[in-house]
């Protein structure tokens, strides 16, 4: 059962009113600085800090699930004019350049009145989900997502590999620490550490041995 805001349940039971539920997503790209924030309504919204980009998409029903299953959803976003396509083109490239880091889409659903009524308001319902598989034609930019499953999660969550760096080259987090701006990428070997003249924060385990690997 769904805890509404009690303006949008005033809202919901009028015969007649002037506001809408309306639909939002956030779509987070890795290496994109700012989220992607779009809402299916016929102009721009400002609400939590942000303005959300009038875009014509349309989302399948979302159902509860007591089978066990990870929740499935297919978010069909226009791509007439090619603005997803892109996107996705750089992500890929991405990936293959800093490895595998997942797509975050949150979904909202909100009523104009409410947030008219405060700029910070909550939205009614809030789904977090992950890009599970993504396709573009001509026209549209499939998205089929996902909740996290944990179960496909790595455990222990790190390991320590005799000659390969676990750390993401050049990453936000500081743990890599490279800053030689003349080389754009990293095998993660030791040798690769080396010629990047960074090899004492080599996030690998040379004394591990031969035979295989240690886990923290």
């Amino acid at each position: 059962m769904l805890s509404l805001n009690s303006i949008a349940i005033q809202e919901k039971n009028k015969l007649a009113t002037d506001s809408v539920f309306c639909v939002a997503l956030e779509i987070t790209i890795p290496d994109v600085a700012v989220p992607i924030r779009v809402i299916n309504n016929s102009e721009d919204i400002a609400w939590n800090g942000s303005t959300w980009t009038a875009f014509p998409f349309t989302i399948e029903e979302i159902s509860d699930v007591s089978s066990g299953e990870v929740p499935r959803v297919d978010v069909k976003v226009s791509n007439v004019n090619r603005i997803f396509e892109a996107y996705l083109q750089t992500y890929d490239t991405y990936c293959k350049t800093n490895g595998f880091e997942p797509i975050e889409v949150s979904i909202f659903v909100i009523n104009t009145a409410v947030i008219a009524s405060s700029a910070t308001a909550e939205a009614e319902v809030e789904h977090q989900f992950e890009l599970k598989q993504p396709k573009t034609n001509s026209q549209w930019a499939t998205f089929t997502l996902g909740a996290s499953n944990p179960f496909s999660r790595r455990f222990p969550q790190n390991r320590i590999l005799k000659n390969h760096c676990r750390y993401r080259y050049k990453g936000t987090d500081g743990r890599c620490g490279s800053t030689n701006s003349t080389f754009d990428t990293c095998s993660h070997t030791l040798a690769a550490c080396r010629e990047r003249e960074n090899s004492e924060r080599f996030g690998g385990a040379p004394g591990v041995g031969a035979g295989g690997f240690d886990v923290l």
